[in-house]
């Protein structure tokens, strides 16, 4: 059986899911002041489901100076349980706390403002037009006001939705039915599309079962991974044509994870066989001229346990972070020409990187 790397961490995943929710106190010691750097990187480590212990990890980019558990720091208090993704907008960092069905809002230096409760666990982020819209593994898109910081909104999609991005007016959902891979319903095998001005589905595309990672160009393009079923399907990178809205798989490339900055797709293309060995496949692509343009663009730096994948729209910097599941994990940076450009420790499960520059 060929199967990447979610699945594998899915398999460790349902094992947790299945044993009682550990509880624990959030509070630690009293908060330190810190003096925040002009330019830095936050890291939001997802940590172990149940175990309390997702975390935030502050690199200074000049010092090359790494404080762990900076929200813990700055507020007194853990951040909670399984971190999933970390957006900046405007002055606010919104983060969203799978195990405690929150999103955590706080200022730049990571001082929590306020916690926004969930009617459904929250799984990805994305800001656009005031507003940040956030999936709902429970079926929905909730939509969030960046001014009132209140949930004013939210609208079915498909089952277990994943990642989401906006594109010419609409909001496009993967679908991925994630909770039901051993059941006679299966994998879901939709991207929603939701009309952005009224806040509803508009129609579902069909794609390969089990939709996970998706994200936009600037022509309005969807690039969408499709996990499959780790047997006879198998891992497939489509693109939802923002013209006519075909899909279509493309045949050069493919990715398990991906990220764009720029014209340029990054995907992490990883693969376990029966024996958990893994292969890594390093990709990026230009998206305007259509071709491959590396199958390495990590060059000879060697990355061990490649865990996900971000990128920063301004410098054009990528960032690959590597965990083992049991032990704190690391970032590695790569600049806009595919040069190592350096390397940090973060926390355990390191899920989402993102730069700020004051």
């Amino acid at each position: 059986m060929i199967m990447n790397r979610k699945q594998f961490y899915q398999m460790t995943l349902w094992v947790v899911m299945a044993c009682a929710f550990l509880p624990g106190c959030n509070k630690v010691d009293e908060p330190v002041e810190i003096i925040i750097p002009a330019e830095y990187i936050y890291v939001l480590n997802c940590g172990k489901d149940g175990s309390n212990n997702a975390s935030l990890t502050l690199y200074d980019v000049e010092a090359r100076k790494v404080t762990q558990r900076f929200f813990e720091t700055q507020n007194g208090r853990r951040l909670g349980d399984t971190g999933q993704d970390l957006i900046v907008y405007g002055n606010k960092l919104f983060i969203a706390m799978f195990g405690e069905s929150t999103i955590e809002v706080t200022d730049l230096e990571a001082k929590s403002i306020k916690q926004i409760k969930t009617e459904g666990k929250p799984r990805s982020l994305y800001a656009y037009g005031g507003k940040v819209y956030v999936t709902y593994f429970n079926g929905f898109v909730a939509r969030i006001d960046t001014a009132s910081l209140e949930v004013e909104a939210k609208t079915a999609v498909g089952r277990n939705p994943e990642q989401l991005a906006v594109a010419n007016g609409k909001i496009f959902v993967a679908n991925s039915g994630g909770l039901d891979f051993n059941t006679e319903t299966g994998y879901d095998r939709t991207v929603s599309v939701v009309d952005i001005a009224t806040f509803k589905e508009e129609r579902k595309i069909e794609v390969v079962i089990n939709p996970s990672e998706l994200v936009a160009d600037h022509n309005g393009n969807i690039y969408v991974v499709s996990f499959g079923n780790y047997m006879d399907v198998p891992n497939t990178l489509q693109k939802i044509h923002a013209n006519t809205g075909v899909v279509s798989v493309l045949p050069d490339f493919n990715g398990t994870y991906l990220t764009a900055t720029g014209n340029t797709l990054y995907t992490i293309y990883s693969l376990y066989d029966e024996n958990w060995n893994q292969t890594v496949v390093y990709y990026a692509y230009d998206m305007t001229g259509n071709k491959v343009l590396s199958n390495r663009f990590t060059g000879d730096t060697r990355i061990d346990n490649p865990f996900q994948i971000s990128s920063d729209a301004v410098t054009g910097d990528v960032y690959i972070t590597a965990s083992d599941y049991l032990n704190d994990g690391d970032v590695y940076i790569f600049d806009s020409s595919h040069r190592f450009a350096g390397k940090f420790e973060a926390g355990l499960n390191p899920m989402k990187v993102i730069k700020i520059k004051r």
